[in-house]
């Protein structure tokens, strides 16, 4: 009787185990399949394709023109999403790409200027900084503290002088970032 009960229990758990697996393994979508999600007009059904070509298929440039194409949606989590990814992979992309990635800096949403100038650091756009500039006078501290963070990247010694009044800022957090930003520039 015990043996009987021992081997309904292992069944039982068996079967759980392929409940809960099953799902998952249907889930898993080749790289076709998440390029063809990114025409969805379903904005989570895009973001969470990106995602996933971002971790599951990070050396692949098969994606990149379908993603590139992304930049100039008209959602804004979709072209922040791509832009994001693009940069997390280090794309090669032209100079439409980087404006459409600097329409970005121009949001009144602080998330979403903040992903555009995370982005432009991974794509090293250094054609970006005219536009980055501005952003060391916005009113809101965390903006300011990723576009000195975006200059000490994309920036050169020529960019110091537009940094430099940030050291006497009022929050430690931007003059420390300031500093940093100089220090990276004056290495350069």
């Amino acid at each position: 009787m015990k043996n009987i009960r021992t081997k309904i229990l292992a069944g039982a758990l068996l079967l759980a185990v392929f409940s809960f697996t099953l799902p998952t393994l249907a889930a898993e979508k080749s790289e076709d399949q998440l390029i063809a999600d990114l025409n969805s007009p379903k904005d989570n059904v895009v973001t969470s394709a990106l995602q996933n070509l971002e971790k599951k298929y990070p050396t692949s440039t098969k994606a990149l023109p379908a993603i590139e194409k992304l930049l100039s949606d008209p959602r804004t989590k979709v072209a922040r999403k791509a832009a994001r990814v693009l940069g997390s992979l280090h794309a090669q992309v032209s100079a439409d790409d980087v404006a459409a990635i600097c329409k970005l800096l121009k949001s009144s949403d602080t998330d979403t200027v903040i992903d555009g100038l995370k982005s432009l650091r991974g794509l090293n756009a250094t054609s970006a900084v005219p536009e980055i500039v501005p952003l060391l006078k916005s009113p809101t501290v965390n903006i300011v503290r990723d576009a000195c963070r975006s200059l000490a990247v994309l920036g050169d010694k020529s960019t110091i002088p537009s940094i430099e009044p940030l050291l006497k800022s009022s929050d430690p957090k931007i003059q420390k970032d300031a500093m940093d930003a100089i220090d990276a520039l004056k290495r350069k």
